[in-house]
């Protein structure tokens, strides 16, 4: 990996170099046999560029960014085979090249390494964002990403099957190796650039930079492979070299793209741009509907006889495809309902309990306080409220550690609420602070004594108790609070561990 201006220099040399090498052969520069040796050697030349930059920066990488190196570099590496075999065919054995061959075998033996690269660079993304709820990937929304790509695939093969390249393939009347041979260019092109584009619209992938060149590559190999293609479909007597240009330039990019400066830390997820979330989404269905609407055509014209083996199984295919979407869409839709579910119940836990003791927190106690004290106003219903307060909880603290603080403040909550009925509300208020709301006249001073029990020799507490049995206009919720505060700070002063009830 280089630095910048480095970078910068590189890419420009290197591009340069490989627009010179097709123009001079594509514009008769230099002619016959040297024509051919320049366009086949530069081909070769910047395939083993990229299999070479891939390995070197490797060896520096980690991870992730290694591995789609790695990977990358072994895909490379076979398609600078072919490129080298096509090379012998041409310059050494002066032939035509056989349709299949063993290039072909090293052209394509790019395209799983290519595609592991590819699920290597989407698998590192960034996870510390805000909606990471929404960003657990399951096994259903793979799937549904792989649908997806068999549904562009196959329709776009479809319409191209449909188009042109059904008939020259027909027309050329090839066996069944150079039939594989034909399809097997556009099939598997379609399906990487499918994943490029799915991606590019993925916001938290990492290694954007990497994966823009990678992907800009890709397609200029997409691109002369189908130029490719038509040419061996129509059997043309030979491949002019300006069909070859991608060939030269893909590989520069891709080598490019191991080369490219990285993002050490990366901060927030890029921004993407609408249109192309727009294309990710409408991607499985544009050429569906393509394909539906050519197909509807030919069958109200009457052309029912001309469909193939070929368009009958790609038909039968996306059928299948779109149905299952459409179910596992449905499962996983259901699902994230449930999951967002949870999570609103569980925020609404959150909101309203201390997150260490599992207590009504204080912003629940006071709502809780007001109400009982408006029904005491109104009613005349009767009340007590408990103050309870840690003798020596900073200490603990200190000498035996937070943790082991944490446990104690678990441990007097429990005790807290086996003290008191269903109908009571037990709160931390903050600290080593605890509020009992209790219903009654007799009970909050019953309860003040089962506290004192349930803590026992052990926890040391002071407890201030307010009792309101009449009402009095002039209290209010907050007047009984500070009141039991008072209270407790009287039974902390008379040595702590027992109780004061305030008049």
């Amino acid at each position: 990996m280089l630095g910048r201006r480095r970078f910068g220099m590189t890419a420009a040399i290197a591009l340069a170099l490989a627009v010179a090498a097709s123009a001079a052969a594509s514009l008769d520069l230099v002619h016959g046999d040297a024509s051919v040796a320049l366009d086949d050697l530069a081909q070769l030349a910047t395939g083993l560029f990229a299999a070479t930059s891939c390995l070197v920066t490797a060896r520096r990488a980690r991870g992730a960014d290694r591995a789609w190196r790695l990977l990358v570099a072994l895909g490379m590496v076979g398609w600078s085979t072919g490129q080298a075999l096509w090379t012998w065919y041409q310059l050494v054995e002066r032939r035509a090249v056989p349709s299949p061959s063993p290039a072909d075998a090293g052209y394509l033996s790019i395209v799983p390494f290519a595609f592991a690269a590819l699920l290597v660079i989407g698998g590192h993304r960034r996870s510390d964002t805000p909606d990471a709820l929404l960003d657990r990937r399951s096994h259903s929304a793979r799937l549904v990403l792989l649908l997806d790509g068999l549904i562009v695939v196959t329709s776009l093969f479809a319409l191209t099957w449909t188009t042109s390249l059904g008939a020259l393939v027909a027309a050329g009347n090839p066996d069944t190796g150079a039939f594989l041979v034909a399809i097997a260019y556009p099939i598997t092109d379609l399906v990487l650039l499918v994943i490029v584009v799915v991606l590019g619209a993925d916001r938290k992938v990492v290694l954007r930079p990497q994966l823009s060149l990678l992907g800009l590559g890709l397609v200029a190999l997409a691109l002369s492979d189908s130029v490719f293609a038509y040419l061996v479909a129509v059997q043309a007597p030979e491949v002019p070299p300006l069909a070859n240009a991608g060939f030269v330039l893909g590989p520069v990019l891709i080598g490019l793209a191991a080369l490219v400066p990285g993002t050490p830390h990366p901060g927030a997820p890029a921004r993407v741009h609408p249109s192309l979330q727009w294309a990710y989404l409408l991607m499985p269905y544009v050429p569906l509907l393509v394909c539906s609407v050519l197909v509807l055509r030919r069958t109200l014209l009457g052309d029912r006889g001309g469909l193939d083996a070929v368009e009958v199984g790609c038909g039968f295919a996306v059928f299948l495809a779109v149905v299952l979407r459409q179910l596992v869409t449905i499962v996983d839709n259901a699902r994230l309902a449930g999951m967002l579910r949870e999570s609103e119940l569980t925020l609404a836990h959150q909101a309203h309990h201390d997150p260490l003791t599992g207590l009504a927190n204080r912003s629940v106690f006071e709502r809780r306080l007001d109400e009982a004290m408006e029904a005491h106003h109104r009613d005349g219903t009767p009340f007590g409220l408990l103050f309870v307060d840690l003798d020596d909880f900073k200490a603990v603290n200190d000498e035996a550690g937070h943790a082991q603080g944490d446990a104690l403040l678990e441990q007097v909550a429990h005790r807290l609420r086996d003290c008191v009925r269903d109908t009571d509300v037990v709160a931390r208020l903050g600290g080593d602070e605890f509020g009992v709301l209790v219903g009654g006249v007799e009970e909050p001073e019953k309860v003040a004594f089962r506290v004192l029990d349930a803590l026992g020799e052990d926890v040391s507490a002071s407890v201030g108790v307010v009792i309101c049995a009449d009402p009095d206009p002039e209290e209010t919720a907050q007047s009984v609070l500070k009141r039991a505060d008072k209270a407790m700070y009287e039974a902390k002063r008379d040595g702590g561990r027992g109780l004061v009830i305030h008049p």
